[in-house]
């Protein structure tokens, strides 16, 4: 009896830490678009008032995850003629879909081409499809991250009714 307990636990763990996994894509997309939404507003700052260049801007302010990894391999790109196209193809940013990721390339393809004035235009102009994305992401993931987790439990309990 000891071991169908132990074991109906572990099943109940497991599938939640199942569930937990499957919503990963929404913590990411969440995260994706609330660093992004920081960068742009960041970006307007520094267009309107220091106007450093974009290699300076970056390194001075730290981001977390995919964003992080998308402003290395953009700044690093820029050098090496690699397109922003091609590092979102990439499966590490498989959470994102078609539109968002031309959301995405068509930011960045912006970045650093024209005088400043244009650049704050196009970053406020921007600004709301940003905020509009990354409301959509807390939503989502608010909606499908507990879902899945709490789907992952139900069945981990289902498995231990089922089993003892």
């Amino acid at each position: 009896m000891l071991i169908k307990f132990l074991f109906g636990v572990a099943t109940v763990a497991f599938t939640s830490f199942c569930g937990y996994l499957l919503a990963r894509k929404y913590r990411q997309k969440r995260e994706f678009f609330t660093q992004f939404k920081e960068f742009n507003d960041r970006f307007i700052s520094e267009v309107s008032y220091y106007r450093r260049p974009i290699g300076e801007f970056i390194a001075n302010y730290v981001y977390r995850g995919e964003f992080n990894r998308l402003l290395e391999e953009y700044f690093t790109g820029i050098s090496e003629g690699k397109t922003l196209g091609l590092i979102l193809e990439s499966a590490e940013y498989s959470f994102l879909k078609q539109e968002e990721k031309r959301v995405v390339e068509d930011y960045f393809l912006m970045l650093g081409k024209g005088d400043s004035s244009s650049q704050k235009g196009y970053c406020l102009a921007a600004k709301d499809g940003i905020v509009k994305l990354q409301t959509e992401a807390e939503l989502t993931c608010k909606r499908y991250a507990d879902l899945y987790v709490k789907l992952g439990f139900l069945c981990g309990l289902l498995i231990l009714i089922l089993i003892l």
